[in-house]
């Protein structure tokens, strides 16, 4: 009895365990988007706590210190669904109006899970930010609004770069 109960509870543990991964899209060179998906019994609040968790650690992981939430969307659990949560934040390596330390809320497990993935995919290391002024006036160039909106939308990497142009180049 007390093996058929292990069983059950490594059955039950271990994906919620092996669930809880950092999972990332890239927009352009300082701008992702971060989500979480709760796996078993959780609140949108946990699904929010934990990718605001998960982007602070990619924020370290990627060389960065501040991020600035340009968007967050949650929902709810439902009777077939669980509760997830999704941030679209802009990094930065210094303070500023509006943006938040990525130290205080960033975990070491997912800034190793973060670093991995960022290799992964390429990542070649933090740009130099333009303070809003300079990215306003950067011709052919399309909005972080309009790239999440594309995201969203199903786009591909490289049907977003042809639509927005040099912009989006890394």
């Amino acid at each position: 009895m007390k093996r058929v109960g292990f069983a059950v509870f490594l059955l039950l543990a271990v994906p919620q365990i092996a669930g809880a991964v950092v999972t990332f899209q890239q927009l352009d060179g300082n701008t992702f988007t971060v989500s979480h998906k709760v796996k078993w019994i959780g609140s949108r609040g946990q699904a929010m706590d934990l990718v605001f968790e998960k982007t602070a650690s990619l924020c370290i992981a990627a060389g960065y210190t501040h991020m600035r939430i340009l968007d967050q969307e949650t929902t709810s659990a439902g009777y077939y669904q669980s509760a997830n949560a999704t941030l679209t934040v802009k990094l930065f390596m210094e303070t500023g109006e509006g943006r938040v330390e990525c130290q205080t809320k960033a975990s070491d497990e997912y800034i190793q899970q973060a670093k991995k993935k960022l290799k992964k995919k390429g990542y070649e290391g933090p740009i130099e930010v333009l303070d809003d002024r300079e990215e306003a006036e950067t011709e052919n160039q399309c909005t972080v609004e309009q790239i999440t909106a594309m995201v969203k939308a199903g786009l591909s990497d490289e049907q977003i770069k042809a639509a927005c142009g040099s912009g989006t180049e890394e």
